[in-house]
């Protein structure tokens, strides 16, 4: 092929990418195929020079996509994967709101009090992780036994991803279910994993449970609100809003010295999380709001009924804007 003749050398003479390479084989491999719509209405994916193929699921009920990408990835696992326009479908609403707090010790923290447990997934796989890369790192390079040895731990890798995407896929669906307006906090999670305990926050993929909550509550019809990273809800009194001067990291529960409420501190920030987010949306600030201990707010209680009952019907959307 005559250089330039190719996209890549095109790019490459223009100094927007580097020099053209070819695909190696070791790596995620792609291929898409186009015009497979009759195939596709009998119930089958009949792909061009590999015939029917047989999968895991079954197709789903759309209309025949323009495009399919078969893949392989690095476990040797294949995947089918197209695009396809969907109707957007509301679930009925609850009336029901919740705060949700992300942690290390629990994965999420409910503004009613209950608390998902972190299931921790790649830590109990850590140390058969280690000892299948000991073995890879002592094969012999462009050996078979190095290759069937990479496939291992790619599987390996495999698992643990997939358990984590299950887990995470089920906790978020079920708020979406069981919630019509979900308060979360926007974490730095690109700042979290460069400091302590980094592992332990891309396990739990903190960045991955707010995507999935993102397009589910646009597909199913929700309010997320993500409230500034900024808030210390942790301080903060859910009660009375009395504001505590620093709040040690290992120190659970404190009482509150204005009101003598006992929090625990992920429940208390999670019920925080909900209170501002509301706030947040309504362009309240929190001096406005500010109440005696023991006393509600109708003002927020009913700002809040409002909410719920608008979030799945279309009138709101995430910025608490009209449709």
């Amino acid at each position: 092929m005559p250089a330039g003749s190719g996209s890549g050398f095109q790019h490459f003479f223009a100094k927007r990418a580097r020099h053209p390479r070819f695909k190696a084989k070791g790596s995620r491999q792609s291929l898409r195929f186009q015009q497979v719509g009759t195939s596709w209405r009998s119930g089958v994916l009949r792909l061009p020079k590999l015939g029917v193929l047989r999968l895991a699921e079954a197709l789903p009920e759309v209309e025949r996509p323009d495009m399919v990408t078969l893949c392989r990835d690095a476990s040797g696992a294949y995947h089918a994967s197209f695009c396809a326009e969907l109707p957007r479908t509301l679930l009925p609403g609850t009336g029901d709101t919740v705060g949700v707090d992300l942690g290390l010790m629990h994965l999420a923290t409910l503004s009613a009090g209950e608390k998902i447990p972190n299931p921790r997934h790649y830590r109990r796989w850590l140390r058969y992780l280690r000892q299948q890369q000991r073995c890879l790192a002592r094969r012999q390079k462009g050996s078979q036994r190095r290759e069937k040895q990479r496939v291992r731990v790619a599987r390996a890798h495999a698992r643990v991803r997939e358990a984590r995407q299950y887990a995470l896929h089920a906790l978020t669906t079920r708020l979406v279910k069981e919630f019509d307006v979900i308060a979360i906090e926007d974490l730095n999670v690109r700042g979290l994993v460069r400091g302590r305990g980094a592992r332990a926050v891309q396990d739990a993929a903190f960045g991955e449970l707010r995507r999935q909550l993102r397009y589910k509550s646009d597909w199913y019809g929700p309010l997320l609100l993500e409230v500034d990273r900024w808030y210390a809800s942790s301080r903060h009194c859910s009660m009375c809003r009395f504001s505590l001067d620093e709040l040690r990291l290992d120190q659970r529960e404190w009482r509150c010295p204005q009101c003598g409420t006992g929090h625990d501190r992920d429940i208390n920030a999670a019920r925080n999380l909900l209170t501002h987010g509301v706030r947040q949306l309504a362009g309240r600030d929190d001096r406005d709001l500010r109440v005696d201990a023991g006393d509600a707010c109708p003002e927020e209680q009913l700002l809040v009924q409002v909410l719920a009952e608008e979030a799945r019907s279309g009138h709101y959307n995430r910025a608490g804007l009209d449709w």
